[in-house]
């Protein structure tokens, strides 16, 4: 039996094949709010009341992050290493669309006069915010005002922040020690998500759910070599969930059978000319806003076959032009 601890290694998984799937999720999840639904039903949320395939594939995203990132910060090439890499994945691109959103696209879809979008103050604090990943902006002035989504400009970027936040999190852990002792971090993370879960008045905070994977990828990374990853152990923990079924036992399943995916040999076969999976996440919600500007009154499956071929060729260049130099180049300064 194959475990998780061999599942990492490289030649044994294509997690980016899993990526590139969980961010079309999002693209298909943010469907039913961009475009007029018509009477349909995101099918993931009938069934969790409180998600939707989209959120499920942030979960995914963050949980194999958290195993990721812990793995990179123990693989013992240093600080800067592991500050360098995360500034260069995670900013070039982001600078790139944000640039292009408020330079480029907002003042072409805005109802304001191109002087009046340029002289506004939301045009810039959207600029800057968004870049620092700080309270993120979701307007600029006039734009997308009367999609049928009014004004939410993209609403992927909200997730970002908190994913900077986790490899911070990761980087003061990793330099005090403590993620070298399994139990400590354990309790660690115990304490900082009461923080993150958990408001001052009692009540769950659900947008910080998110962190909730990241904490177990990294406790999954930390207990590699003990987790069988099993086909038969997943088809078992299924039939229960079936008859017992909670919510918590459910994602516990979907992640299990995120990893089994990811290193299962059909998925291994497919070859990835490139990560496209970031790209898709940080442009899909733009674009699709922009189809329905330019298209007004689409349906969910119609908007989605328009949009989701634009936000592939946007997502290839992305990678090939931005992305895909950045990251050489820091590995470039990190190997100087």
């Amino acid at each position: 039996m194959k475990t998780l601890d061999t599942v990492l290694k490289r030649e044994n998984n294509n997690f980016d094949c899993i990526r590139l799937l969980a961010s079309l999720m999002v693209v298909y999840g943010h469907s039913f709010t961009i475009f007029t639904n018509n009477g349909y039903h995101e099918p993931f949320k009938a069934i969790l009341k409180n998600d939707y395939s989209g959120s499920l594939a942030v979960y995914v995203f963050f949980a194999l992050s958290g195993c990721f990132i812990t793995g990179s910060f123990l693989s013992g090439k240093g600080y800067w290493h592991f500050i360098r890499m995360r500034l260069f994945r995670i900013w070039p691109a982001l600078i790139t669309c944000i640039v292009l959103t408020v330079v480029f696209v907002g003042p072409v879809v805005s109802s304001y006069p191109i002087s009046t979008y340029f002289t506004t103050r939301l045009t810039w604090s959207h600029l800057v915010s968004n870049i620092l990943l700080y309270k993120i902006k979701f307007n600029l002035p006039g734009v997308f005002d009367k999609n049928f989504n009014t004004s939410i400009v993209n609403g992927s970027l909200w997730t970002l922040p908190m994913e900077v936040t986790c490899y911070f999190v990761i980087f003061i852990m990793g330099i005090t020690n403590v993620l070298k002792n399994r139990w400590i971090t354990i309790i660690v993370f115990a304490l900082i998500l009461s923080l993150f879960i958990f408001r001052l008045n009692g009540n769950v905070d659900y947008s910080n759910k998110p962190f909730l994977f990241f904490v177990a990828g990294n406790v999954l990374y930390l207990y590699r070599p003990y987790i069988l990853i099993d086909y038969r152990v997943f088809i078992i923990l299924a039939v229960i969930c079936c008859f017992f079924y909670s919510t918590a036992f459910f994602y516990i399943i979907f992640i299990y059978g995120t990893l089994i995916l990811g290193s299962s040999e059909i998925i291994k076969k497919i070859k990835l000319p490139g990560d496209y999976s970031y790209g898709i996440y940080i442009y899909g919600y733009l674009v699709q806003q922009l189809i329905a500007n330019y298209i007004t009154g689409l349906k969910v499956y119609e908007g989605l076959l328009i949009s989701l071929p634009i936000i592939l060729c946007v997502a290839i260049l992305s990678w090939h032009i931005v992305e895909k130099p950045a990251i050489a180049l820091g590995k470039h300064f990190s190997r100087g």
